[in-house]
């Protein structure tokens, strides 16, 4: 095994998954040529989109067959695929890369093969792929954690596609099951010899001060340091609800709230909520109890900020997570915010990376096509990455929205 080289990957679009299949495996295998990838990797991880879904065991089943070697693959559908500098996104897409890591630095995981408690390990981070429609999805995620010594989770749900799928297989585990599973949780989880860097991004920014929840029902939030929280939402918009209902109602469908459950917020940049705070939409207003109307419980959370979504915002804080990863990997050559130069310790230093985006990030909200993978690359180089875009990314111990997350392989010259 040649340890933590590049991991080769390969990506298409074609409406004939046998066809996107076979055009994969030629962009692999002329990346193994070069010599510079991995020569025998034995993990895969392929992304596709829904168009692909209702034949993922068949897909699965023809990279096993050209990829004898690869024991263990995992996998998701996503809304969109993406892999190097691009975004597939509305069309048949499939993303595939192969990592060389040592076999004691991984393991597959799903309902068939669960992570037991007193599993080997120590595991420190997991990669998640779930089904969205899971009634207890945020118990599940907060147990999967506790078994990392990181307690922090990466991924991404299979929402909003035909056939929420997960590919999930191991040679040594269930060799007769077909690898596809549909519900539930599936992926990997990780060990020191993964080499692995982590890090989140938030695509908001904040419009208020840190404020506590001091009185809620269900998911009706009726007051905000003791205050009425509608009386704390009309003085943010300058415009009461029952004076200019239609003014309201439109400043209300771009407000977002952050909800967060630590009393130490720990540390976090000017204008950017802390990592732990998950956001989601207001659904409403209650007038007669003077509340909002969030779109789930927040039983479990403590503080809330107010907030919205902003392009500028979210590249900076892109930016800012690719610059800390770049300082995290070669600190006496880093200079933050420079690209790189080529043939970079930075890059050399990256074996690949996995990516999972919001559907909401992609396209040209950065500014053009591809503009979010452009930004990655100017900061960290011409690396391997393949991900996938969904509505609902896993970090930490919950989903958050508006957000994107980097799992970096680092490897050794």
């Amino acid at each position: 095994m040649d340890h933590m080289k590049r991991f080769p990957f390969g990506h298409v679009t074609h409406p004939d998954w046998r066809i996107a299949v076979s055009l994969v495996v030629a962009q692999i295998r002329g990346r193994i040529a070069q010599g510079d990838y991995a020569q025998q990797p034995q993990l895969g991880i392929a992304y596709f989109s829904d168009h692909f879904a209702h034949d993922a065991a068949l897909l699965l089943e023809a990279l096993q067959d050209e990829f004898p070697l690869v024991t263990d693959w995992a996998g998701s559908v996503g809304a969109g695929v993406m892999a190097a500098h691009g975004e597939y996104r509305g069309e048949p897409a499939l993303a595939v890369m192969l990592l060389d890591l040592p076999r004691d630095a991984y393991r597959i995981f799903s309902g068939i093969a669960p992570l037991k408690i007193n599993a080997a390990g120590p595991w420190q981070q997991a990669l998640v792929h779930a089904d969205a429609a899971l009634p207890d999805l945020q118990e599940l995620l907060a147990e999967l954690a506790a078994r990392t010594t990181s307690k922090q989770l990466l991924g991404g749900v299979s929402l909003d596609t035909e056939a929420p799928v997960q590919l999930a297989w191991s040679q040594s585990q269930s060799p007769s099951h077909s690898g596809v599973l549909q519900g539930g949780l599936s992926g990997l989880v990780f060990g020191p010899g993964a080499g692995l860097l982590y890090a989140s991004t938030q695509g908001c920014q904040l419009t208020s001060d840190r404020m506590r929840i001091t009185a809620l029902q269900g998911n009706v939030l009726l007051s905000l340091d003791g205050r009425p929280a509608l009386d704390v939402l009309e003085e943010m918009m300058l415009v009461r609800v029952d004076a200019q209902p239609e003014q309201a109602l439109r400043k209300i469908r771009h407000i977002l709230v952050a909800l967060e459950s630590q009393d130490d917020a720990g540390q976090h940049h000017p204008g950017q909520f802390p990592p732990t705070a998950r956001v989601c939409s207001l659904v409403g207003v209650d007038m007669n109890r003077r509340g909002i109307v969030l779109p789930e419980s927040a039983l479990s959370q403590k503080y809330l900020y107010f907030c919205q979504r902003n392009w500028t915002a979210a590249r900076a804080d892109l930016l800012r997570v690719c610059a800390e990863l770049r300082e995290a990997m070669s600190p006496a050559e880093s200079t933050l915010g420079d690209p790189p130069a080529p043939e970079s310790t930075v890059e050399r230093g990256i074996a690949g990376v996995i990516y999972i985006s919001c559907t909401s990030r992609g396209g040209e909200y950065f500014g053009s096509n591809n503009g979010e993978l452009e930004l990655l690359h100017h900061v960290l180089g011409d690396i391997p990455l393949i991900g996938f875009f969904t509505p609902g990314q896993i970090a930490g111990q919950q989903l958050h929205r508006f957000s994107g997350s980097l799992l970096v392989f680092t490897k050794s010259d």
